[in-house]
């Protein structure tokens, strides 16, 4: 039983290829699993459930483990040139941030940041995200659950290889919220205007 694994070719492609800065909020149009870069199919999908369901595989140029992306779900691409290189950890941060205050403006509570880049409410996650690099540009890449039941992470994905100390070893199902699940009704057309308008603004500061 064989997986393909088709190159990265979803909405935010262009970004992680390109130069430049350039930013993308983007809900995407149907259920796919992105591998990070250094994930095999072999060890990161139940290959019997992906096959049987026809959902297409895919490969990130990003670090990080996979990920199942669905239409509940926001994904966030942010690239910068930077004149003087910054540490990743900072970069993490500095969107990190600005998609926190999105969400409290939208009266979400209990946000945290935990783990190298993970958002959470109280203490699971609902926001993971990744970094590319190259030369001095740096591509962030995150995925916010918005309304996506965690069950679906466990029919797809194993338990990942690596994870940061406060999942403790906790399922999919455990570990992972959405937005939806913490009792918030906004959509993801309201967060992804949000959203945008914040990074926007950065991008030109």
């Amino acid at each position: 039983m064989t997986v393909h694994v088709i190159p990265y070719n979803v909405q935010d492609a262009f970004l992680f290829d390109g130069t430049g800065d350039g930013c993308l909020i983007w809900q995407p149009d149907r259920c796919y699993i992105v591998l990070g870069q250094s994930n095999s199919a072999e060890g990161s999908i139940f290959k019997y459930n992906v096959i049987k369901d026809g959902i297409p595989v895919t490969k990130r140029p990003t670090g990080g483990e996979a990920v199942v992306l669905t239409p509940s779900m926001v994904v966030i691409t942010v690239a910068k040139v930077f004149s003087k290189m910054i540490l990743f950890k900072a970069f993490f941060g500095e969107v990190n941030e600005i998609i926190i205050e999105s969400l409290k403006e939208a009266g979400i509570t209990g946000l945290g940041s935990k783990g190298i880049s993970d958002i959470t409410i109280g203490n699971r996650k609902i926001l993971g995200s990744s970094m590319k690099c190259h030369s001095n540009r740096l591509v962030y890449h995150a995925v916010l659950n918005v309304s996506e039941d965690p069950s679906l992470f466990e029919k797809y994905l194993r338990h990942p290889r690596r994870e940061p100390d406060y999942r403790d070893k906790r399922s999919h199902n455990e570990f992972v919220t959405s937005l939806k699940m913490e009792g918030y009704n906004i959509t993801a057309e309201e967060l992804m205007s949000a959203i945008s308008k914040k990074i926007n603004k950065y991008m030109m500061g």
